[in-house]
């Protein structure tokens, strides 16, 4: 008996998928065995789905799709009929041939002589968003949104009770049949700010880079509508990643990479606020000198006489080297403290993002300091959320969102997900200061030999290609490329930052992404 007991508490293979056995314990040694009826009901609970990870439009981002057990009886299934659909054979020819009750994995529910019951699959082939949701292991969260809300997603949402009756020797009863008993909750899911067409959207755009990371935000609600980091994992065997060099585990969404020409309009930006007209001139004869450091600009010979806007289009370093020499370090520092740089954010348990490095106005006392950091390098670090929020800001009209991943949980009513209605805007620069910021990456957006421009929509972005001080084996220095831009261009709605590692160069590397995502989300190509 306890060896058809066993055979019939066994399953394995199938993720998401918990068997709670209700047998009574049995001493045959015992004189309490006499007292026990063994014909009673058994009683086997089957999970067919487990909380609901939802995006901010009520569309599923788990449970997308089903898998199929089977109910066997060996004595009255039809082994004909089943053994073109057995999906755990292993488990099947282990069992077919006993007289207990077994649970085996088929690929059809139109079986005849068995029970099917539908066991939702808790991740798909191609799982959007594997950084945000996280994987299980052992019936828990691992990590991710798995993890954070681990009591809530783990609470079954739709379960089936199997009864069925046994005689003395544990065999089943003849003609008896299975009562089958459907529960139900509506308590169990959360609802993410992510939007599954535009996560798809950037994915796809992100699907050939190896190393790098895309954010995508409305910047009405300051919801994280995309967050992309590659290379990825399968949350369904995340053990075959554990060993990969890339380390696929770590959102780089939210990690810190060094910025560059990016950070440009934050020093454009304190400029504006502090009173500096965008007329402002410098002639670019190819370098600069900051006591006894040169700097170098990017084009041999300079760029001549330029304006702030102008410099902006150039991505011209002297010019903003020079321009940050006429700030003082303490307001410098006070401004890019305001747009979130140096400030981590905290989303749920184990889901944050990096601080990054902000230099101190100690530091930024000295002159050199200062000159690099004034065009995104030297100590300064930031993570691709920090870019977007920045983006945000300026497209917004100086008002930055307070960035959302988590709105809440689900109608409990009606099992579908609900938006957060709180938003929180923080007011960063002055309306007349984020509009010509606005006005410069339209400009930048638009220069010759673009990569970045939208075909079905309008935009300004803004382009970096960072030094990192680490070399190939062939000498050559690994750089990171970011793109930073809003959509479309009159009335923004998204602001999206592509950051890529070890590329050529932001606009050859980065700007496809960009111009792909704003294409694809304003021609709804992932419904």
């Amino acid at each position: 008996m306890n060896r058809r007991l066993l055979a019939a508490a066994g399953i394995t293979g199938f993720t998401g998928i918990f068997l709670l056995w209700r047998l009574m314990v049995i001493n045959i040694n015992s004189d309490v065995y006499m007292k026990y009826d063994m014909s009673a009901p058994r009683e086997v609970t089957v999970v067919s789905s487990y909380g609901e990870i939802f995006d901010r439009n009520g569309i599923r981002l788990v449970n997308r799709s089903e898998e199929y057990i089977a109910v066997i009886n060996p004595e009255t299934a039809d082994k004909k009929e089943l053994e073109g659909h057995i999906t755990d054979m292993e488990k099947y020819e282990d069992c077919i041939d006993g007289d207990a009750l077994f649970l085996c994995g088929v690929d059809t529910r139109a079986l005849k002589s068995v029970t099917v019951i539908p066991v939702s699959r808790r991740y798909d082939d191609d799982c959007l968003c594997a950084h945000i949701i996280g994987y299980t292991g052992d019936g828990h969260g691992v990590c991710g949104l798995e993890q954070a809300y681990d009591s809530v997603l783990r609470e079954p949402k739709s379960s089936v009770t199997l009864s069925y009756s046994v005689d003395a020797r544990g065999d089943l009863l003849e003609g008896e049949g299975i009562d089958m008993r459907w529960v139900t909750s509506f308590k169990t899911g959360i609802c993410t700010s992510i939007d599954y067409a535009v996560q798809r959207a950037a994915e796809a755009a992100m699907k050939d880079v190896d190393k790098g990371a895309a954010i995508v935000m409305d910047i009405s609600t300051g919801e994280l509508c995309a967050v992309v980091s590659k290379p990825s994992f399968d949350p369904s065997h995340p053990e075959n990643s554990l060993e990969s060099e890339d380390s696929p585990f770590i959102n780089r969404a939210f990690s810190a990479y060094s910025v560059g020409s990016v950070f440009k309009l934050v020093t454009a930006g304190a400029a504006l606020e502090y009173g500096i007209s965008e007329e402002y001139a410098y002639d670019c004869t190819g370098s600069i000198t900051v006591r006894q450091d040169e700097f170098g600009c990017h084009r041999f010979g300079g760029h001549g006489r330029m304006d702030m806007r102008t410099a902006m289009v150039e991505s011209c370093n002297p010019y903003f080297i020079c321009l940050g020499q006429d700030l003082p370090a303490e307001y410098f520092h006070d401004f890019a403290a305001g747009l979130g740089f140096g400030e981590g954010k905290y989303f749920a348990p184990g889901i944050t993002s990096a601080k990054g490095n902000l230099p101190s106005t100690g530091e930024l006392l000295v002159p050199e300091e200062r000159a690099n950091f004034s065009f995104g390098q030297g100590k300064l670090t930031a993570t691709p959320l920090q870019i977007t929020m920045l983006t945000a800001a300026i497209a917004n009209g100086g008002e930055c969102p307070s960035p959302v991943l988590i709105n809440g949980v689900t109608d409990r009513r009606s099992d579908r997900a609900v938006s957060a209605e709180i938003k929180n805007f923080s007011r960063v620069m002055k309306k007349s200061t984020a509009d010509k910021l606005k006005d410069f990456m339209i400009s930048t957006m638009y220069k010759a030999n673009s990569a970045a421009i939208p075909e079905f929509t309008t935009g300004g972005g803004k382009t970096s290609t960072a030094q990192t001080w680490v070399y190939d084996e062939y000498g050559n220095e690994k750089l990171n490329c970011w793109f930073t831009g809003f959509f479309p261009a009159d009335e923004p709605r998204y602001a999206v930052t592509v950051m890529i590692e070890e590329g050529v160069s932001g606009n050859l590397t980065c700007g496809p992404v960009f111009k792909s995502i704003a294409d694809a989300v304003v021609m709804n190509r992932y419904k």
